[in-house]
């Protein structure tokens, strides 16, 4: 049975990159492009772990992990935040959300 991961992100180059490294596991990557979009997916078709960019538009990745870290149903989810960089990450709000992690782009 293949592994859901949720991509939120607004760089298709990101996205891409994201697939091509899983094309070949058994993890079903759905991207979405923005915050918004990841926690009607999150609430709709839960996945099994969660990558959310920090420097989203609008809902960013900070928010995406605390719906999650919010929610009872899906708490139990791990988040793992995506940062450029020479992007601040502000490691406070990454504690107070409960996320697994900061990955810092790009990586391998």
């Amino acid at each position: 049975m293949a592994r859901k991961l949720l991509l939120a992100d607004d760089s298709i180059t990101i996205q891409r990159v994201i697939e091509l490294t899983f094309a070949d596991e058994d993890v079903q990557v759905i991207a979405v492009g923005d915050g918004e979009a990841a926690i009607a997916r999150l609430d709709a078709d839960p996945p099994d772990i969660v990558l959310a960019d920090i420097g989203m538009p609008g809902r960013d990745g900070y928010e995406v992990a605390a719906h999650v870290k919010a929610t009872a149903a899906i708490s139990h989810i791990p988040v793992l935040l995506l940062a450029g960089a020479f992007e601040p990450v502000d490691h406070a709000r990454v504690a107070e959300t409960g996320s697994a992690g900061v990955l810092v782009k790009p990586f391998e």
